[in-house]
């Protein structure tokens, strides 16, 4: 019988050795059947806790491994912040300081361990400084958003006293069930400081240049009227040209003080009633001559004889010239412009329609930006500042 048993049991690997010798002394001993059931469930047990163990074993790699690629993340992440050349700050929900990366350290004067556990205001001058503490409670409170989401440029405060011109993108982010406020801050002082000079140097050269060319236009304008008494053909032709010239030229200067006023928040506009039919008549008649240069006529389409807007007849009559203009010099020689006055709804539309090539597709994004043009090349075969 116990050889039996034992070749029975030596066809039963899930047994373990030990175990399969001891249930083999066990039965030449002549146990009870009860005490061999308990034997095997000790066995069994054994073979549990060892396949529970493995699985803890494997777990526990696996938990390692995650964290080893975990800790391994974070540190790329940190060199990345740490190598930035703008200054990255973490905030907490209550404005105080997380982390101030060595970029921030370099912009404002502080080391992170002067900054880190104290109040953003350290850095704001007034009246920035005053006005944080009640921002950040009413954006927790209500939601309201003047700075998250949105780049703005500020003033910021230097360790020395001395404030300098940021732009400044926050994010929020929950970590770990806490919120945190991330800044990415970039000074912008050189380039202020070029647009400054920039906007001055175009409004002094324009007005120089306007001054000048304002006598000359008058004067061409006075020879063409027959001031000076009738002229030979081939000489009217001449100071046409140069005074259909310097009108073209007077206009440009104009767009570039333009720009320079709306830049500086300094240009004025003078509102009134404007009788919608005259004042296209006008713009038409104002820039016939110049469509005449590109054998271009205007059209009246559609017109609205008692239609009426409240508007800046000059700004306004500054628009049709540079629509007007343009659909002339791009439209094909003995072309047509045509002009259309509806109403929509208690708007008036005013178009103006050409036939030329059109505004490539690619260059919609760029329409409304100063001094862009689809063809801006030496080459291109009609001029503007766009």
């Amino acid at each position: 019988m116990n050889s039996n048993h034992h070749r029975h049991l030596g066809r039963r690997p899930v047994l373990l050795p030990f175990a399969v010798l001891w249930a083999s002394e066990a039965g030449a001993a002549g146990l009870s059947s009860a005490q061999a059931g308990t034997a095997m469930a000790l066995v069994v047990a054994v073979v549990v806790v060892l396949v529970a163990g493995l699985a803890l074993h494997r777990e526990q790699r696996r938990r390692e491994v995650a964290e080893e690629a975990l800790a391994a993340s974070t540190t790329q992440q940190q060199a990345l912040i740490d190598t930035m050349v703008d200054a990255v700050i973490t905030l907490s929900d209550s404005g105080t300081v997380q982390s101030f990366n060595p970029a921030a350290e370099t912009m404002f004067g502080y080391t992170a361990g002067e900054v880190i556990g104290h109040n953003i205001r350290m850095l704001m001058p007034e009246p920035y400084h005053s006005e944080h503490d009640g921002y950040l409670a009413r954006h927790l409170l209500t939601g309201e958003c003047h700075v998250l989401g949105h780049r703005r440029e500020l003033e910021a405060q230097h360790r020395d006293g001395s404030t300098f011109s940021i732009e400044l993108a926050v994010t929020d982010m929950h970590i770990h069930g806490q919120r945190l406020f991330s800044g990415i801050v970039r000074d912008i002082t050189e380039r202020k400081k070029m647009d400054k000079l920039k906007e001055e140097f175009v409004s002094t050269v324009s007005h120089e240049l306007r001054t000048p060319l304002t006598a000359i236009r008058g004067s061409l304008g006075l020879l063409t009227g027959g001031a000076a008494g009738d002229l030979p053909q081939q000489a009217s032709a001449l100071l046409k040209l140069a005074h259909n010239n310097s009108e073209r030229l007077l206009l440009l200067i104009n767009d570039l003080l333009d720009m320079d006023k709306i830049a500086s928040g300094k240009l004025d506009f003078r509102f009134g009633i404007l009788a919608v039919s005259p004042f296209i008549e006008e713009a038409l008649t104002a820039n016939a001559v110049y469509a005449e240069q590109y054998g271009v006529h205007y059209a009246i389409t559609h017109q609205l004889e008692t239609a009426h807007v409240r508007g800046d007849g000059d700004r306004l009559m500054q628009v049709m010239a540079n629509l007007l203009s343009n659909a002339s010099k791009f439209s094909p020689q003995g072309g047509t412009v045509e002009i259309g006055v509806t109403r929509h709804d208690n708007q008036i539309r005013i178009s103006i329609s050409d036939h030329g090539p059109g505004i490539p597709e690619e260059f919609h994004p760029k329409l409304f930006e100063k001094f862009t043009q689809a063809d801006a090349s030496d080459t291109r075969q009609v001029g503007g500042t766009g």
